[in-house]
């Protein structure tokens, strides 16, 4: 389970019991420079960094017939991850977020144009050039913690061969206007492409975290799981 912008693995708590529950392994993991990794933060800090801290966690822990699950951010991560440990990957699972295609960033596969230029704008103006404040794109939460604008700028670089792998994706149906470019126009062409599944589930964008959109997302990942 990889989190999204500003978050940390204790996001996903919420979903992991009810899976758990269930008899599976769930891993949450953290990202560099965020929640107890904060203190390695960093200008360097990138999409690169992110997709290791992922793939070398598959790798350490020996893990394998994987549903890689990401949210938001998260899922450009799962997708240069999976390239990485492709024989480690069952599935893909991307939580109100898109993939990533060679060479796109999250900001040019995730945000429309008018987007785009209000995050540059805040990362300016409130986070130093490099930073986008905990409070840019939502009610900041006492877990949230700045997050290094490098890694929504980096361009995503998969290794040739990178296999098709199978992936759902799932979107929420709050009205919060950061995301209603991915859902309405990215998520369909993504799945299109793809020959993926795509679902909607009412809920906010933090869809692990409430219920009943929560026991929502642990059903179709039960699903998953059990084919």
């Amino acid at each position: 389970m990889v989190h999204g912008t500003f978050q940390w693995a204790g996001q996903y708590e919420p979903l992991s019991i009810l899976l758990r529950d269930e008899g599976f392994e769930v891993v949450e993991l953290t990202l560099t420079g965020l929640g107890e990794k904060e203190h390695l933060l960093s200008k360097e800090t990138g999409l690169s960094t992110h997709v290791f801290d992922v793939s070398n966690a598959l790798s350490w822990r020996d893990l394998d017939n994987v549903i890689l699950v990401g949210h938001s951010y998260g899922g450009t991560v799962i997708t240069g991850a999976a390239a990485e440990q492709p024989d480690r990957i069952k599935h893909l699972v991307y939580l109100d977020t898109v993939p990533a295609d060679d060479g796109e960033s999250l900001m040019t596969s995730f945000f429309d144009e008018a987007t785009r230029d209000e995050v540059y704008a805040m990362v300016e103006k409130d986070g130093d050039g490099w930073l986008i404040p905990k409070d840019g794109l939502r009610e900041a939460l006492p877990t949230m913690r700045p997050h290094p604008f490098k890694s929504y700028t980096d361009r995503l670089a998969l290794p040739d061969g990178t296999p098709d792998f199978p992936g759902t994706i799932i979107v929420a149906s709050d009205s919060n206007p950061f995301f209603q470019y991915m859902r309405a126009v990215k998520a369909p062409a993504r799945v299109e492409k793809r020959g993926w599944n795509l679902i909607t589930v009412e809920g906010p964008h933090q869809l692990m975290e409430v219920s009943p959109a929560k026991e929502t997302v642990a059903e179709i990942l039960l699903a998953i799981a059990r084919n």
